[in-house]
């Protein structure tokens, strides 16, 4: 008897206390900062789900980044294409290792599902300082004109001799 107005007291006190809580939210994260240098943005695709299964707009997600001396920033996500889809702009400011969590954003919507997920650190690498990567396009038109510019040329040189009149002996 007394094991079971331990079980209803306890069970008094639990299930209210879980019902009053507001439920739960995840933060699905598309894309990692893989091959991200300084001063580049990452374009961080996010999904807010409720309850793990529901994706949820009216959220306000927001990306913070911190690294080891103690630099943060916080970059507010916008609503994306699609239910539940949000896009933060990050920009890491240096070269080093950054942590960065994920705020879901729904404290503001009345859920109560205010939850933040925090990922692994990255190492973010330094800006390129040649400028970028080698120009692919500029150089693959120069040398496409280069060849036109040869073909014209050759072909020029080749009607000047088809009609030039032969010599007689």
């Amino acid at each position: 008897m007394k094991r079971a107005l331990v079980a209803a007291a306890l069970a008094a006190v639990v299930v209210p206390s879980a019902s009053l809580a507001g439920g739960w939210a995840t933060v699905g994260l598309a894309n990692l900062p893989d091959g991200v240098r300084a001063g580049d943005a990452w374009n961080a695709q996010i999904t807010v789900l409720r309850h793990g299964r529901t994706p949820t707009d009216g959220a306000k997600p927001a990306v913070t980044i911190t690294n080891g001396n103690g630099d943060t920033k916080t970059f507010p996500a916008r609503p994306a294409n699609g239910v539940g889809k949000y896009v933060a702009h990050v920009v890491f400011p240096s070269a080093g290792e950054w942590r960065f969590s994920i705020d879901n954003g729904l404290a503001a919507t009345g859920y109560g599902m205010d939850a933040t997920t925090t990922y692994a650190p990255v190492t973010i690498a330094a800006p390129d300082g040649g400028g970028g990567t080698f120009p692919l396009l500029p150089v693959t038109l120069a040398a496409l004109g280069a060849a036109a510019l040869a073909a014209v040329s050759l072909l020029a040189v080749r009607r000047r001799t088809a009609h030039a009149p032969v010599p007689t002996a």
